[in-house]
């Protein structure tokens, strides 16, 4: 009797199924990520940041909806956005399976609401993150990286572009547009560049670090809608296993 059937499964059989898997994750990425888009008017609109690249070829990347609040109670949790902070309301299993070292916190923290031009927004622990390029108080904030002008900030580290390219960039805007009714349009754009531009690279680029980041920014958005429109609780999975970081003394619900 043989002890170890798997051992005769056929190694094409393998890579099938493996392949299948990641075509599946993709397409679930790629459908979750592209559900909240801007319209064709905001797609279009000239918004804080857009010539941080300027001169550059760029890819962009953009969701944006709908927040039944005004720009006052949505923008105290974009103010403490970052590794160091609040996290990034995103799915903050996948981002510590990543390696990220995220515990969200949906909660406001006044130790927290401080954010100004320079400023380095940590997304890993290692020190990769973007440094704030301008600030307007309870309207936006935009950010940038760039492998050819890295952060001198205590901390921050000069990323080494992927895949063998000269140079890799990106910036990272968060626009909160007052819709005259007491709600807010939250617009999330973010730019990207490299060279060489075209080629595999432009696919690998895509699949590797677009797919994430429509992911993950998709359940930002969503999740930054729930805490601005009412009391947002951690994700069922994070209260079993524990996970969330403490809220500092002075953290609150904004209702």
């Amino acid at each position: 009797m043989n002890r170890f059937p798997f051992s005769k499964t056929r190694p094409m059989q393998i890579v099938a199924g493996l392949f299948l898997s990641v075509v599946m994750a993709l397409a679930v990425m790629w459908g979750y990520g592209l559900s909240d888009l801007p319209t064709k008017e905001e797609r279009e609109m000239k918004l804080p940041g857009d010539d941080l690249l300027a001169g550059d070829r760029t890819v962009r990347i953009q969701g944006a909806v709908t927040i039944d609040a005004p720009r006052e109670k949505v923008w105290p949790y974009l103010a403490q956005i970052g590794q160091r902070k609040a996290g990034f309301y995103s799915f903050g299993l996948l981002e510590r399976l990543a390696t990220f070292h995220i515990y969200n916190t949906f909660r406001i923290v006044d130790e927290w609401q401080h954010l100004d031009k320079g400023d380095y927004v940590f997304y890993h622990q290692n020190g990769v993150g973007s440094e704030v390029q301008d600030v307007a108080w309870g309207e936006y904030f935009t950010m940038m990286s760039d492998s050819r002008r890295p952060s001198t900030h205590q901390g921050s580290i000069a990323w080494k572009p992927p895949f063998g390219l000269k140079h890799f960039a990106w910036t990272w805007s968060f626009v909160l547009l007052d819709n005259g009714d007491g709600t807010t349009r939250f617009i999330n754009r973010c730019d990207a560049s490299w060279a060489p531009f075209g080629g595999w690279r432009f696919a690998a680029i895509a699949l590797a670090l677009g797919s994430p980041s429509l992911f993950m920014c998709r359940e930002m958005l969503r999740t930054i809608k729930r805490c601005a429109e009412t009391e947002y609780r951690r994700p069922l999975v994070d209260r079993i296993l524990g996970f969330g970081a403490p809220v500092a003394t002075g953290g609150r619900d904004v209702k």
